[in-house]
């Protein structure tokens, strides 16, 4: 690692994202992805085409997986001149004609805990969440890379107003059509860092090959080690809205 990091502090102070590019070693992310396929004890969802969308609970299936979050908790570290907990994990499939996701926020929606109490989205359990996407394959413009807008600064309700407050974080075409969009344009081994508050979204996979990602969420120490947490409320929740199946066809 480079021991300077202030030009990705700035971007990120300015923008809200910034991409370290061969942040990870290729031959430790194939062994990792072994590793999710062949894992137990997760949870799977597969899109309204019945092809697998979605593996979570994945960092710790592994010792190549232990590494990949080590290695990012140590750049989080660095970067931010802070320590973190890992909040949420996932591992993302976009097989050929996978769907896309409308433009959303993270964790700016509305849930029903196990008893009825309306929570706060993420912000029920922290303040402020850093996402970082590993690229296991490349993001092309044929395959449905990421997108994302620059961070709105605002807080949690200032932001679900720019909702459609449906129970998911998609933002209002009103609001997607106000802002600019930056293709996340990587190679495989590139890290994606991004506030939860940056507008993202992607498109449809139109190539003939998967793309597949490694989607982390980060929230500080200050804020706790919420991931069993959440886990365990979202298993609960009585929200009847599952957005591994909203998003373009």
């Amino acid at each position: 690692m480079e021991n300077n990091y202030q030009h990705l502090r700035d971007s990120y102070e300015e923008k809200g994202y910034f991409i370290i590019r061969n942040g990870i070693d290729t031959n430790i992310l194939d062994k990792a992805f072994k590793e999710i396929i062949s894992s137990k004890k997760t949870i799977t969802f597969k899109d309204r085409l019945q092809s697998l969308r979605r593996i979570e609970q994945i960092y710790d299936k592994g010792p190549n997986l232990l590494s990949v979050n080590k290695l990012i908790l140590k750049y989080l570290s660095e970067i931010f001149l802070e320590d973190f907990y890992l909040f949420k994990d996932k591992y993302n499939a976009k097989p050929p004609k996978g769907e896309g996701f409308f433009a959303h926020y993270d964790g700016i929606f509305k849930w029903p805990d196990v008893n009825g109490v309306v929570r706060d989205g993420w912000y029920y359990y922290a303040q402020s969440f850093v996402n970082v996407l590993v690229c296991i394959d490349p993001m092309t413009d044929n395959n449905g890379p990421l997108e994302i807008s620059h961070e709105h600064k605002n807080n949690f309700e200032e932001l679900m107003e720019k909702t459609k407050n449906n129970g998911t974080p998609d933002i209002l075409n009103s609001v997607e059509n106000s802002i600019k969009f930056e293709r996340m344009i990587c190679n495989s081994g590139n890290l994606v860092f991004f506030s939860n508050r940056c507008p993202h979204r992607s498109s449809k996979n139109h190539s003939g090959i998967d793309r597949r990602t490694i989607y982390y969420t980060y929230n500080p120490k200050t804020d706790g080690n919420n991931y069993s947490k959440y886990f365990a409320d979202k298993i609960d929740s009585k929200n009847p809205t599952i957005k591994s199946l909203s998003g373009e066809i």
